[in-house]
């Protein structure tokens, strides 16, 4: 092939990298909501696109050339679904969407609405991360969603780039398995994007991931340790199933890549290995998992003082219901959560225990153990935690477990592991590397090609007339003496959509449902008390009705929760003063006559 061919060659594979993303999202796209038809179209797109690629890169062999072109088609896909969500629309553009840069924002409260607001008690580094851009005053807010986009990508990518170059600079058994061509570091790069985004793993979250992969050298206990708690302080500000990560992903990167029977991993180790080598070999895995867990629990404690919340308000998650049965397909989880799990991570498992079947003669069995534990551990939590009541429709909560899965799947399809025998732990026969390639990639590749649809919708100009109706009942009310409660929509107060409307910080809809499902006394008492006081002159969100719903629904319990903290008592006190159906916003006025 000439080089005007390959260039030529090169274009037409760029934009049919295009093609999927315009038919799925584009005009036509309502035509390919059926999942069956989004994988007959995304194989036909796959299958040009290696034809184009074995023009460009023949060495690569036709199987090869298929797998590099399903990657980068679901990569771009995935990036593509990311686009509706940067937006000048003014009102929300899901249920909680622009709640998140309110709690962003309250870094800056003071600049922002000229009061002190207590920080959020939910998910502090995310709401950090998402502050960046209010360091510059007067941000839009659609300069804020292109930047939480932004944060989607750049964690997702930066942690698959580093597992890549833990794999590309190992040198334990660097030499690829007989008879297989060694894959392109490009493509573990989109296939570790697409697998993390199966859950998702969250931007904030990944920081932790990222630090570790970054900082951790196995070998060397000091400054592992280090990171390790530099990681454990992110994570304590987290999420407190987050708080074990850091050190529980060190120790995993130890049972790869440190071998039982390698004394010279840390001088000072061997007196006690003259000892006891069972004691020598585990005590850096154990020392940074605890110290990592009992770091992340203080700075914990020190965001709770230094937050301005009531502590008790920070273990909501510690006191909500489970709800077992959505381990089984439900209203709410389609495919249930141990289907879905059990889908994303199967490639990995049956990677890993291939391998292990193959290597268990050259690995010590106390690092296979090792490994096995640190995986329960974390599935077994994230199970606990998808099942609570508002976990969610996904597998973000299994986050944990999926990135640890995705390494130890990694080193060992790479074969990667250290050994304890002095030779190569275990080659995989001719074949199998391709085999388990195109069984890895099925998962993830499944997962974004059924997310998203069509580019939706809105309309721009009744939006502007529904935020101008919204403004001139609220400034009505504030001119007379009156409160304005923001329950939703309060991002239009953060943003100057409503002109100068003095803030009501209690009650915003993100907490406000976390603190119904965990059915917090104190917290839910005093919401009751002031509307029963009609101390709020009108109050913003969504349309209220008074309707149980049960198991049955689509997060059936998690409306019942509000229905049964917020709508009863609101609309007792409280009737529909302006409704604006097409932005979902209704605003409530006081009753005249309350209910009894």
């Amino acid at each position: 092939m000439s080089r005007w061919q390959k260039l030529l060659a090169a274009m037409l594979w760029l934009l049919s990298l295009g093609v999927f993303p315009y038919l799925v999202m584009g005009a036509w796209g309502e035509h390919f909501e059926a999942l069956p038809l989004r994988l007959l179209v995304f194989a036909g797109i796959s299958a040009g696109g290696a034809a184009l690629l074995r023009g460009l890169a023949p060495r690569w062999g036709w199987r090869g050339c298929l797998l590099a072109s399903a990657l980068s088609n679901g990569f771009v896909y995935r990036l593509a679904i990311f686009l509706p969500d940067i937006s000048t629309y003014p009102f929300s553009l899901g249920w909680s969407e622009a709640s998140r840069y309110y709690y962003a924002s309250l870094f800056f409260a003071q600049r922002i609405y000229g009061v002190t607001v207590p920080l959020s008690v939910l998910h502090p580094t995310r709401y950090l991360l998402q502050a960046i851009p209010f360091i510059i005053p007067n941000t839009p807010l659609w300069l804020h969603r292109a930047w939480q986009v932004f944060l989607w990508v750049a964690t997702t990518l930066a942690a698959s780039l580093l597992i890549a170059r833990r794999l590309r600079s190992s040198t334990l058994n660097s030499q690829p398995s007989s008879g297989e061509r060694p894959f392109p570091l490009a493509l573990v790069v989109l296939f570790a994007f697409l697998f993390l985004l199966q859950g998702p793993v969250y931007y904030h979250l990944l920081i932790v991931v990222i630090v570790i992969l970054w900082g951790v050298e196995p070998r060397r206990f000091g400054q592992s340790l280090v990171w390790v708690l530099i990681a454990s302080v992110w994570a304590g500000l987290s999420r407190i199933n987050w708080f074990p990560m850091p050190g529980l992903m060190a120790a995993a990167l130890y049972f790869l890549e440190v071998s039982f029977r390698q004394p010279e991993t840390a001088a000072w180790l061997l007196p006690l290995r003259r000892r006891s080598a069972l004691f020598a070999y585990l005590l850096p895995p154990a020392v940074w998992t605890v110290a990592g867990t009992a770091l992340a629990f203080v700075a914990q404690q020190a965001y709770i003082l230094l937050s301005g919340n009531p502590a008790e308000q920070f273990g909501s998650s510690l006191t909500s219901d489970l709800l077992w049965y959505r381990l089984l397909p439900n209203p709410t989880y389609k495919m249930g959560i141990l289907l879905s799990i059990g889908l994303a991570s199967l490639p990995a498992g049956v990677t890993t225990l291939a391998y292990l079947g193959r290597a268990r003669r050259a690995l010590h069995h106390l690092r296979l153990a090792g490994l096995a534990g640190i995986l329960a551990v974390l599935l077994g939590g994230g199970i606990v935690v998808s099942v609570k009541i508002g976990g969610g429709s996904n597998l973000h909560n299994l986050d944990a477990f999926l990135v640890l899965l995705l390494i130890v799947g990694a080193y060992a399809f790479f074969d990667r592991l250290a050994n304890d025998q002095g030779s190569a732990a275990a080659a995989w026969p001719p074949g199998w590397q391709g085999r388990l390639a195109w069984l890895a990639i099925l998962p993830p590749l499944l997962f974004a090609i059924a997310s998203g649809g069509p580019y939706p919708q809105r309309d721009a100009v009744q939006a502007q007339a529904d935020l101008a109706s919204l403004r001139a009942v609220v400034t009505q009310a504030v001119q007379n003496g009156g409160e304005v409660l923001f329950i939703d929509q309060r991002h239009l107060l953060t943003f100057g959509y409503l002109g100068d409307i003095p803030l009501v910080a209690d009650y915003e809809l993100v907490f406000l449902t976390e603190m119904g499902m965990a059915d917090n006394a104190p917290y839910l008492a005093r919401f009751h008390h002031e509307l029963a006081q009609q101390r709020f002159a009108l109050i913003v969100t969504h349309p209220l009705s008074v309707q149980f719903q049960g198991r049955s629904h689509e997060f059936g319990e998690e409306n019942d929760a509000w229905v049964r903290h917020v709508s009863q008592p609101l609309l007792c006190y409280y009737q529909p003063a302006l409704t604006l159906p097409e932005v979902n916003v209704s605003v409530y006025a006081p009753r005249a006559e309350p209910c009894q």
